[in-house]
C-alpha cells in the first residue's frame, strides 16, 4: 500500500472538491432573510385572475380568494374569454359576492397575445393601485394570504415577487425543479437583479403598468407574461420578495407534456429579456461543479485502482460519499423549508437530472416551430 507524494496530492484534491462543490448549489446559497416592513397598513388590493379555460380550477379556488380575511379593501377581478360558457357559469354562481368583478376578452382580438390583452383589460378594470396577478390554477395557503402579502406592498416597492410551489400531486421531479429554479430567480431579485420568474405570483403597481404602456413591446409573444412583468417593472432596486409560508401559492399539477412545453416556452422568453447573464452563468457553474466533480472522482478512483493506490481509492470513495451527503442535507433543508415533500434519497439524483432536463429542453426548443411562440399576423 503506497503513500507517495502523488497519492497525497490527489487525496487533497478530492477532499477539497468534496467540500467545495456542495457549495455550488442554490440549496446552499438560499435566500437571505429580510425584515418584513412594520406597521398595520393594509393597502387596497386587486387580485387579478386571468382564466385559462380551466373552469374546474376556478370553481375550486375562487372562493378562497373571495373569502380572504382582510382589514382593507380588496377586490377579485376575473378576466375570461367571451365564449367560455363553463367559466361564465362558474362566475354566475359567485356574482352575488361584492368583492368579485369580471370582464371579458373581446372575441375580435385574434392577432395578439390573448393572455397579455386579458391582463391589460384586468389592470384597466382594477380599482386599486396594487395588483396581485396569479392564475386560477393557483390557490392561497389559507384565508390570511392577502393579509400576509400586504406588508410587502409599500411605497418603497414597485413590484413584489412571490413563491408558488406545485401541488403534492405533481411529479416529484417537477416539484423539485420548480423550487430549484425559483431559488435562483428569487435570490437574483433580492440582489436587485430581477430577471424573470417561474412562479405565477407577481404584485405590481397599476400606475407603473399604465405609465410604461403595459406589454406594448411584447404583444407579439404568445407567452411570458410574468417574465416580462418582472423584467420590465422590477428594475431600479424597487423589487421585494415575499417567500414566507403565509404568502405562498400552490399551483395544480400539470400533465407531463404541458410541463415540458412550459419549460420550452421559458427558453424562448429568456431570449427577449434584459439581464440574466449572471443567473445563467451561476446555473452553468453549478452544473459544471457538480458533474466535473463527479468525473474527477471517477477518474482518480479508476487511476487509483489501476495503480494499486488503495489509500487514494479509499479517500476518493469517502470524498464522493461526503459530497453526496452534504448535497443531500443542503437540499433536504431547503425542500423542507418550502414544504416540498420528496424522499431524501432522491435529492442527489434529481440534482444530477437537472443537466439532462436542460439538454432535453434545449433540444425540444431547437426543433420546435418558432411560430408557436408568437401571435401570428402581428
Amino acid at each position: 500500500m503506497t503513500l507517495d507524494i502523488l497519492t497525497l496530492i490527489l487525496s487533497a484534491v478530492v477532499v477539497l472538491m468534496a467540500l467545495l462543490t456542495p457549495m455550488m448549489s442554490p440549496f446552499f446559497r438560499r435566500l437571505h432573510h429580510s425584515e418584513t416592513p412594520a406597521g398595520n397598513s393594509l393597502p387596497p388590493v386587486t387580485v387579478l385572475l386571468v382564466s385559462n379555460g380551466d373552469h374546474i380550477a376556478l370553481d375550486e379556488h375562487l372562493p378562497i380568494y373571495l373569502t380572504q380575511v382582510y382589514g382593507g379593501n380588496f377586490e377579485v377581478v376575473v378576466v375570461t374569454e367571451k365564449a367560455d360558457i363553463e367559466t361564465e357559469n362558474v362566475l354566475k354562481r359567485y356574482s352575488h359576492d361584492p368583492h368579485l368583478y369580471h370582464t371579458f376578452v373581446p372575441e375580435s382580438s385574434r392577432y395578439m397575445s390573448k393572455s397579455k390583452l386579458a391582463i391589460t383589460l384586468g389592470v384597466k378594470a382594477a380599482k386599486n393601485e396594487w395588483i396581485i396577478l396569479t392564475d386560477p390554477r393557483c390557490k392561497p395557503s389559507d384565508s390570511h394570504w392577502l393579509e400576509a402579502m400586504a406588508p410587502h406592498l409599500t411605497d418603497d416597492h414597485s413590484l413584489v415577487m412571490g413563491y408558488c410551489g406545485l401541488a403534492d400531486e405533481a411529479r416529484p421531479f417537477h416539484r423539485f425543479h420548480q423550487l430549484h429554479t425559483a431559488l435562483y430567480l428569487l435570490r437574483e431579485a433580492q440582489n436587485d437583479r430581477p430577471y424573470r420568474t417561474n412562479c405565477m405570483h407577481v404584485a405590481f403597481r397599476k400606475s407603473e403598468f399604465m405609465k410604461q404602456s403595459g406589454f406594448l413591446e411584447y404583444l407579439k409573444f404568445s407567452i411570458g407574461e410574468y417574465d416580462f412583468l418582472v423584467n420590465k417593472y422590477g428594475r431600479g432596486g424597487n423589487t421585494d420578495v415575499a417567500y414566507d409560508s403565509s404568502t405562498w401559492l400552490t399551483e395544480n399539477a400539470l400533465a407531463d407534456k404541458t410541463w415540458q412545453n412550459q419549460q420550452v416556452y421559458f427558453r424562448e422568453t429568456g431570449r427577449h429579456l434584459e439581464g440574466g447573464s449572471w443567473v445563467r452563468l451561476l446555473h452553468s457553474l453549478d452544473q459544471w461543479a457538480l458533474h466535473l466533480g463527479n468525473l474527477l472522482f471517477l477518474g482518480i478512483g479508476i487511476f487509483a485502482g489501476l495503480t494499486s493506490r488503495w489509500i487514494l481509492l479509499g479517500v476518493t470513495v469517502l470524498a464522493l460519499l461526503l459530497t453526496i451527503v452534504m448535497r443531500t442535507l443542503n437540499g433536504r433543508k431547503a425542500l423542507r423549508m418550502f414544504d416540498v415533500n420528496i424522499p431524501t434519497w432522491k435529492i442527489y439524483f434529481y440534482e444530477l437530472s437537472v443537466l439532462r432536463h436542460t439538454i432535453l429542453t434545449h433540444l425540444r426548443y431547437e426543433y420546435a416551430d418558432k411560430n408557436d411562440f408568437i401571435s401570428h399576423k402581428v
